[in-house]
């Protein structure tokens, strides 16, 4: 890794050039990197892409649809709001509920949504039309949290009324009533759709079997679950406390694998990206963090919010994290994707004195002709992937303030390799507003 204070002198329409120049390597010495672990996002300071306005009131959930296209809010006043994702606009506003909505779910095919209120009413909705398809009642006192099997045939509901109730999603009728002892706060089906797992007001979390009709409880937390979430592969669980706690679970054992202890208020959501190397978790202390679920190791502290952040979800492919809060805006985060550009590449470069060669080259040549004066509001980062001659086969931007900026700035500087498919070195680029530049190898040797 390599660090230098520099000082700007050319102007600001050559900033994303001069970052994707200065992306060839810097420094003599360096720290072995895995271009494929989420441990490289644990430095990288993440701002917003995009904010979405039009809520009137605190928004406690937010659902996406299965090709990341739309984005549906849920909150404060009953309404439902649909986004198109690609323009930012607002589509539809649904009249939804007498109060708030605080559960929302989407069927896996995308066609439905699915409410729930503090009006003790589920909704099932035409996501085209917008049209209320069936109402379920039964339940008693507000509804806090909803989930749909992922086969699509099961919908649980989980309520202040101390029950847990299964739907059949596709006719609306009730299967099964399970008695809690005390308030239901959150429910996730395990990817398997064998098991569902509720937390309780009371700090507990129950694991029913679905098959054999038994269930256990785990009993770590000392306040309300107010958050679940299985791993993409069930082997975890996620929880989030009134403690201030995650807790990542092994359900089948009832071990505690890690308990994460960075927020400073309740823990109001968890979220796993699609290929579960990242967990995200939103908490009342207006703070999103970033985890990786295998170390447990914190990789990113995200607070752009004003209030609580109820809701979060990630897109399909992981890039994007949407979060939700009572400052009455959805904010978009595009998020680094942790694989490599260049992927068909035979040979990656594991000659250190060969990376040294290059940088000691490139660093001379930047060094001769390059000065920048940038104007930075946010932090820049980028991920560029040299050949062993020191040419650039391919770069982009790495974080949402990197892709506006080349919105903003046609690049001018363009990839000079004649192929892709060739020796290759690849490095991350961060440029923050205090003048400090940071060049770290991303994958150079083995």
């Amino acid at each position: 890794m390599f660090i230098k204070q520099i000082n700007w002198k050319i102007s600001t329409v050559l900033a994303m050039t001069t970052a994707v120049i200065m992306g060839v390597p810097l420094a003599k010495n360096f720290s072995r990197l895995n271009a494929t672990s989420p441990e490289l996002k644990s430095s990288l300071s993440l701002s917003s892409m995009q904010t979405l306005k039009d809520h009137s009131g605190w928004i406690y959930a937010i659902a996406m649809t299965p090709d990341g296209q739309t984005l549906i809010s849920g909150g404060y006043g009953g309404f439902i709001k649909i986004w198109n994702l690609q323009t930012g606009q607002l589509q539809k506003t649904v009249n939804a509920h007498v109060d708030a909505v605080e559960s929302l779910a989407l069927s896996p095919d995308g066609k439905v949504i699915i409410s729930a209120s503090w009006d003790n009413e589920i909704k099932l909705w035409n996501f085209t039309t917008g049209q209320l398809i069936q109402t379920l009642k039964g339940h008693s006192d507000d509804i806090k949290a909803i989930a749909i099997s992922p086969d699509g045939k099961l919908l649980a509901s989980g309520s202040t009324d101390h029950t847990i109730r299964l739907w059949n999603l596709s006719t609306g009728q009730l299967l099964k009533i399970l008695d809690n002892k005390d308030w239901v706060t959150s429910i996730a089906f395990s990817p398997d759709r064998q098991t569902l797992a509720t937390g309780s007001e009371n700090g507990n979390i129950t694991i029913w079997s679905l098959t054999d009709e038994g269930n256990y409880t785990l009993m770590q937390h000392s306040a309300a679950v107010h958050a679940l979430a299985f791993s993409p592969n069930g082997t975890i669980l996620a929880s989030g406390s009134a403690d201030h706690s995650v807790k990542l679970w092994n359900f089948k054992t009832g071990k505690v694998l890690h308990s994460l202890n960075h927020h400073s208020a309740d823990v109001l959501s968890v979220v796993f990206s699609p290929n579960g190397d990242i967990l995200a978790s939103g908490s009342y202390d207006k703070t999103i963090n970033l985890w990786n679920p295998t170390t447990g190791k914190l990789l990113n502290h995200l607070s752009e919010h004003h209030h609580p952040i109820w809701s979060l979800v990630f897109n399909p492919e992981g890039t994007i994290l949407a979060s939700a809060s009572g400052d009455e805006t959805i904010k978009l985060w595009s998020m680094p994707h942790p694989q490599p550009l260049v992927q068909k590449a035979p040979i990656p470069i594991t000659n250190r004195e060969l990376i040294q060669h290059l940088n000691q080259q490139l660093y001379d040549t930047i060094d001769q002709r390059w000065q920048a004066n940038l104007m930075l509001k946010n932090l820049l980062i980028y991920q560029v992937v040299l050949n062993e001659k020191g040419k650039i086969i391919a770069y982009k931007p790495f974080n949402s303030a990197a892709v506006q900026e080349m919105q903003k700035t046609a690049p001018l500087f363009q990839p000079d390799a004649q192929s892709s498919l060739q020796s290759f070195a690849q490095f991350q680029v961060v440029l923050s507003p205090s003048g400090l530049l940071e060049v770290t190898p991303w994958e150079g040797w083995r």
